[in-house]
């Protein structure tokens, strides 16, 4: 999440620059963030950095040396760089079959013909960068290096056209499509660290920065010395960023820690104690379409089906609790929730309570061994839709035990009750 964080700021000072000033709304814009993985350097390596960082072959060390001091020429390429790429909906020319000796030596001597006119093309405009979408042919590859040409296949759509904004570049499908429009121009290629072979990782392969000026992009670089773990440190990073963009996006959380998971458990906690004082209340102020047993049966089982939704709250809570803690049992951490609780319903405000706690703890209500740590722990947030869409499918499944119940009940396997009925039988 600090590496979330510190891309989320990156792209705020960028902002800042290229609007003037910062009194405009800024959107964190996910689709700008880029990860970049190098196991086997140290975690300490981990850091964000503005551009668009990527890995190349140590093959192409000359090649940056020598482009590295300098703003170079680019082209954008949509598709694949090879001789017999096609673009999406091209029909070959049907009735045509050529035929000779050695159908290889056809092969190889046409694609060394493509890749000598692709070098000319790169030359005619001074062209010393490409960016391609797709795959890259390896004899162009290798032809480009010896001419002092970065070539870089298998970049995001995303890179491509920010690359395509800040240069004033063109993407085109195909290399002859280039023209002098198309170029962009003032990108600077350099290495990641100032000392490359500190930053080679286990292919064999060497981290590059490429950025110019204006570009809105932003890439993390993940780093661990075990390679088995460093899917799981990227799927990590992902999951942090998009709670961050959801929270941002719909600009509201709940409290986390536990904090709303316990004003919810308090309230179901208050509410079958009033249900079980009004047990004689009327029901047919609540339910007025409601089948007759279930208006019967309001007053009688909504104390009880309340009571088992708050011990399912109180249950998952002390799992929770016992999981994350310093307890030694769920009944343990069963006893400290049960002690806020009986604090929260003295109160009278739950609410309050939980807020005062929540602020007095630093965000965690359930931690009692963290006072002398406080300042060191950040606030805890909650994404507000998947809370929320997690207690619907939870109330869903509620709701199906009720529907299995009734047909028990009435005896009757086609009877049908109303969903919307069965929530006011638990909330109201």
């Amino acid at each position: 999440m600090k590496l979330v964080e510190e891309a989320v700021q990156l792209q705020y000072q960028n902002a800042c620059v290229q609007q003037g000033n910062c009194t405009k709304p800024f959107m964190f814009d996910i689709s700008r963030i880029f990860t970049c993985c190098l196991p086997g350097l140290p975690e300490t390596s981990s850091c964000v950095c503005p551009g668009y960082i990527t890995v190349v072959s140590v093959s192409n060390n000359p090649v940056i040396k020598e482009l590295q001091n300098q703003p170079v020429r680019i082209v954008l390429i949509e598709g694949d760089l090879t001789e017999n790429y096609r673009h999406l909906g091209f029909n070959k020319s049907a009735n045509i079959k050529t035929v000779l000796d050695s159908m290889q030596l056809q092969e190889d001597s046409s694609e060394e013909l493509w890749a000598n006119h692709v070098l000319q093309v790169l030359i005619q405009f001074k062209v010393n960068l490409v960016l391609v979408q797709g795959n890259v042919s390896e004899r162009l590859i290798e032809k480009c290096i010896n001419s002092k040409r970065l070539v870089i296949g298998s970049v995001n759509g995303s890179v491509m056209q920010a690359f395509a904004e800040a240069a004033g570049a063109v993407q085109v499908a195909y290399i002859t499509q280039v023209n002098e429009d198309c170029v962009g121009n003032g990108v600077c290629v350099t290495f990641w660290r100032s000392s490359p072979l500190d930053v080679v990782d286990r292919n064999n392969r060497i981290a590059i920065l490429l950025k110019t000026e204006g570009i809105n992009l932003v890439t993390a670089v993940l780093t661990n010395p075990v390679t088995a773990q460093m899917q799981t440190k990227e799927d990590r990073f992902w999951t942090c960023a998009y709670r961050l963009y959801y929270a941002l996006k719909e600009e509201k959380v709940f409290l986390g820690g536990g904090a709303v998971e316990f004003l919810c458990l308090s309230c179901l906690q208050i509410l079958a104690e009033q249900s079980l004082k009004k047990e004689n209340h009327a029901c047919s102020g609540w339910l007025h379409n409601t089948s007759s047993w279930l208006a019967s049966s309001l007053a009688i089982y909504r104390p009880t089906v309340l009571k088992f939704l708050a011990n399912g709250w109180q249950k998952y809570l002390s799992t929770l609790l016992y999981n994350t803690a310093n307890y030694s049992s769920e009944f343990e951490a069963s006893t400290y929730i049960q002690h806020h609780l009986q604090n929260a319903t003295d109160s009278g405000f739950p609410s309050s309570y939980i807020l005062n706690e929540y602020s007095k703890l630093n965000s965690r209500i359930f931690n009692s061994d963290i006072s002398n740590k406080l300042e060191q722990i950040p606030r805890v947030y909650d994404v507000v839709t998947p809370k929320i869409e997690a207690w619907r499918r939870a109330l869903d499944l509620v709701l199906l035990v009720l529907q299995t119940d009734s047909e028990i009940i009435t005896g009757h396997g086609h009877t049908q009750i109303n969903s919307q009925e069965l929530t006011d039988f638990l909330f109201l």
